[in-house]
């Protein structure tokens, strides 16, 4: 979780080399992630799917969006 709030994009391969694990095991993770509805897939690919916690984004996002408004 500490990785997805540094970036909330990420890739089963970013994922096992950020961790130092083995790729069945991030994806493991990942799919239990997807399961909980942590992180959803946006890519669509077959291979290299890229994954992005969209709530965690949208808190990253936000002070951008209130200083747009003070403007």
């Amino acid at each position: 979780m500490d990785q997805l709030a540094a970036n909330p994009f990420l890739t089963v391969k970013g994922a096992a080399k950020r961790l130092g694990v083995a790729f069945t095991t991030a994806q493991r993770a990942v799919a239990k992630l997807e399961e909980l509805s942590i992180i959803t897939e946006i890519s669509r690919a077959k291979r290299d799917r890229i994954y992005c916690a969209r709530a965690l984004l949208g808190i990253l996002e936000e002070p951008a969006r209130l200083t747009s408004m003070e403007v």
